[in-house]
């Protein structure tokens, strides 16, 4: 989205098949050191934020994706602003990384919550199940008040 183009589009301009890149994210094979460095040099990021020590792509997390993209974005607001582009022009992109900031801390929270799960206590879930309960049935100040004590 950032650079406006698609997997084929940077495929075409990088010389990588969809094919490859087909192979490269379904880990049939590791990503060439050539072609990371590619990469790597496309996007303006650093190698090891697209794979692995083996040379695999990095699974996304839905915390590393959002990381990656507000790296991204603040790249191209940075380029933006170095162009002087008009503050109506880089709205968006400021709006976008709210938004990506505001996901950024609700899959945090949700990440807590599914470590405590995990954990298989089930007065912890008990406890979230009564919280939840009432966030949904929208008595947020009586939520507050009881936590509060």
């Amino acid at each position: 989205m950032i650079n406006d183009q698609s997997y084929s589009g940077i495929g075409r301009e990088l010389n990588i098949t969809p094919q490859q890149f087909s192979d490269w994210i379904k880990k049939r094979r590791p990503i060439p050191q050539e072609r990371v460095r590619l990469l790597s040099n496309y996007f303006g990021v650093e190698e090891t934020i697209l794979i692995d020590h083996q040379y695999f792509v990095k699974p996304l997390t839905p915390i590393s994706r959002i990381e990656l993209h507000k790296l991204l974005l603040d790249q191209k607001l940075t380029k933006l602003k170095a162009e002087e582009v008009s503050e109506e022009d880089i709205g968006p992109f400021l709006e976008k990384k709210k938004q990506l900031e505001q996901e950024y801390r609700d899959q945090l929270r949700l990440t807590r919550m599914a470590t405590i799960l995990e954990k298989g206590d089930e007065r912890a879930g008990n406890i979230l199940d009564m919280v939840i309960d009432e966030l949904e049935s929208g008595r947020m100040d009586e939520l507050s008040n009881k936590l509060r004590k």
